[in-house]
């Protein structure tokens, strides 16, 4: 691909049909500001009917932007404990 149009052009044909057939445990990741994918996140949930979870990160947390960038030690904290708790299963 030679820019950005091209890029944005191709992942057209991606769609989130799958969702039905994921079984495993899931957990979606939400911020709040997220500027690149805003509402995304809360669509996935909504979509998934495996067990799940969301978890949002706030502004005022400092985790509302894209990929929590501010608040690394929150986002490893709560990732981990959902992973402590559905491997301890």
């Amino acid at each position: 691909m030679s820019d950005i149009d091209e890029l944005v052009k191709a992942t057209e044909a991606y769609t989130m049909a799958c969702t039905d057939r994921i079984a495993c445990p899931t957990l979606v990741l939400e911020a709040e500001n997220d500027q690149f994918f805003k509402g995304q996140p809360r669509r996935l949930f909504d979509e998934l009917t495996c067990q799940k979870e969301l978890i949002s990160f706030r502004e005022d947390e400092g985790a509302g932007e894209h990929c929590h960038e501010g608040a690394l030690s929150l986002f490893h904290q709560r990732t981990f404990d959902w992973l402590d708790t559905e491997l301890a299963g």
